[in-house]
């Protein structure tokens, strides 16, 4: 149990850092595939659903792009680059404090 969590958890965070790397490839794909793949207003709960997913998914990646849209073709990877790194290390902290956590209630709760 524990280590299907902690997969989980790497899979959260390394599907930013890949859609990171497409947009340093790709920016302006990848910025309308965001737009295309959620609900301006989600009005009910399926589309709220799908909004909350995209984001926990890529989201931050997203929100970086958004930061640095009215830059040049240059400027964008310099400043995409930045971002990708400090959210390398944020994500390596959050990694490594759930996954503590989960270690902790893997002992205390038995789950193997």
């Amino acid at each position: 149990m524990v280590e299907l969590i902690r997969i989980g958890i790497m899979v959260v965070l390394g599907t930013q850092v890949s859609y990171f790397l497409a947009m340093l490839l790709v920016y302006d794909s990848m910025m309308d595939w965001y737009e295309w793949s959620t609900f301006p207003d989600p009005e009910n709960i399926f589309e709220k659903t799908v909004n909350i997913v995209t984001a926990s998914f890529i989201g931050v990646a997203y929100w970086s792009g958004l930061r640095v849209k009215k830059r040049n073709w240059f400027m964008k990877r310099v400043y995409l680059v930045g971002y990708l790194s400090v959210y390398s290390i944020i994500a390596t902290i959050i990694y490594f404090v759930l996954y503590s956590f989960v270690k902790f209630l893997g002992r205390t709760f038995g789950w193997s």
